[in-house]
């Protein structure tokens, strides 16, 4: 049944779509827009709403962003942004902290790998109530995704093509 998908579609720009596997409960965010593809995670069993926001400028960062819900079960909101950087040499960390300061968040920054990828985590207590925030970067793309669950975090990342 792709009817829901289907819904899900007619809210989102040409270039950013959600499909559905024929032949499992599998569902993907294809953003060609961005450049990206992710699968949602299989607990999730879908997505209930999905949101595009094309390329804001805001305190001299610029970014497009998703926002998601899966359609059940816990730590099922999502963001995704893109930051698109001029240095690709800059240490992903400092990045992460100035961009945490300029917007009046607060972290522990710490750093890690997930799968072919640096990364800094940190989790935001004050504005985001706990949320993960974890920042990868590919070239000169900066990304950050922001969840209740670290595992779902990983699980988008590690299935995506960035």
């Amino acid at each position: 049944n792709q009817k829901d998908v289907r819904e899900i579609n007619k809210t989102l720009p040409e270039g950013v779509k959600v499909t559905k596997s024929f032949l499992s409960n599998e569902y993907f965010v294809i953003n060609n827009i961005d450049g990206y593809k992710f699968k949602v995670p299989g607990v999730w069993n879908g997505i209930k709403e999905i949101e595009y926001t094309s390329e804001v400028t805001e305190s001299g960062y610029t970014a497009s962003s998703i926002d998601l819900e899966g359609a059940e079960g816990g730590s099922t909101v999502t963001v995704i942004n893109k930051f698109i950087i001029k240095d690709s040499e800059v240490d992903l960390k400092n990045w992460a902290e100035s961009f945490f300061k300029t917007f009046g968040l607060i972290g522990e920054f710490s750093g890690g790998k997930i799968g072919e990828f640096e990364t800094v985590k940190t989790t935001e207590e004050k504005h985001l109530v706990g949320m993960y925030v974890i920042f990868f970067r590919k070239n000169q793309t900066i990304y950050r995704i922001i969840n209740g669950s670290e595992e779902f975090i990983k699980e988008i990342i590690l299935s995506g093509k960035w």
